[in-house]
């Protein structure tokens, strides 16, 4: 009997605070009512130049950069990079800059050598396409806002054949979060595709952009595909 005299105020405390915390979790403000993404720019309206360029913490590959890790093989296309990037960690943006870019490139055995971007020619200017993903809750408020940009360079061409990628990258732009809402995004490669011919190859990689917003009662999690390709392709999928 003394057990159970123990026991009893323990197991009406613990109701009790159950009990104090099912108004906040109807409470219509940490309801996730509606999630909008949209294009909100892109590089195909401007005239690149390194000045005019809207791009915020763009991360340039050039001579004796690296290429990062083998991620991905598909047929004669090897993507290089990193498995999973961390975007957005706690409402913050995480910036990659100690992280190889992906690149998607001709996977050559003939010499037993790795194919880098600096042995393709005829890059095109950095392409890059701005999203942006809008959270509101049960009021019709605003509680996340996330912009980013989705960039890279393609077109390369490996033996005067083909086309590829390098530099890929989604880089945060902009992230506005309410109070009691924390917001994280990771970014990964899950897939490779030719979408050329085997005589000219096209690379083409698609990246799943995970994300979630959380707060003491629930987390909502999403995930969107990109597709990727060395003619300069960038859209939701």
């Amino acid at each position: 009997m003394r057990k159970l005299a123990i026991l009893i105020p323990f197991v009406f405390t613990s109701f009790l605070a159950h009990a104090e915390l099912l108004p906040e979790s109807l409470d219509p403000y940490y309801q996730i009512s509606d999630i909008v993404v949209e294009v909100v720019d892109s590089s195909d309206d401007y005239e690149f130049s390194e000045k005019s360029l809207p791009m915020k913490n763009y991360v340039k590959q050039g001579p004796g950069t690296e290429i990062g890790d083998v991620i991905s093989i598909a047929r004669e296309i090897i993507a290089f990079g990193k498995e999973i990037y961390k975007i957005v960690e706690a409402g913050k943006p995480v910036i990659n800059t100690s992280y190889a870019p992906i690149s998607v490139l001709p996977l050559e055995t003939k010499y037993g050598q790795d194919i880098t971007p600096m042995k393709l020619a005829n890059w095109k200017s950095p392409k890059f396409t701005k999203f942006k993903v809008s959270y509101k809750n049960g009021y019709g408020s605003e509680v996340v806002a996330f912009t980013y940009n989705v960039n890279m360079s393609y077109g390369g061409k490996f033996e005067g054949k083909g086309a590829y990628i390098t530099n890929a990258q989604i880089v945060p732009e902009k992230i506005t979060v309410a109070w009691g809402y924390t917001f994280n995004a990771k970014m990964a490669l899950v897939g490779l595709t030719n979408v050329g011919t085997d005589e000219e190859p096209v690379a083409g990689a698609t990246l799943v952009l995970s994300y979630s917003v959380s707060t003491v009662i629930k987390e909502d999690k999403n995930n969107m595909s990109l597709f990727i390709d060395g003619n300069g392709t960038i859209q939701q999928m």
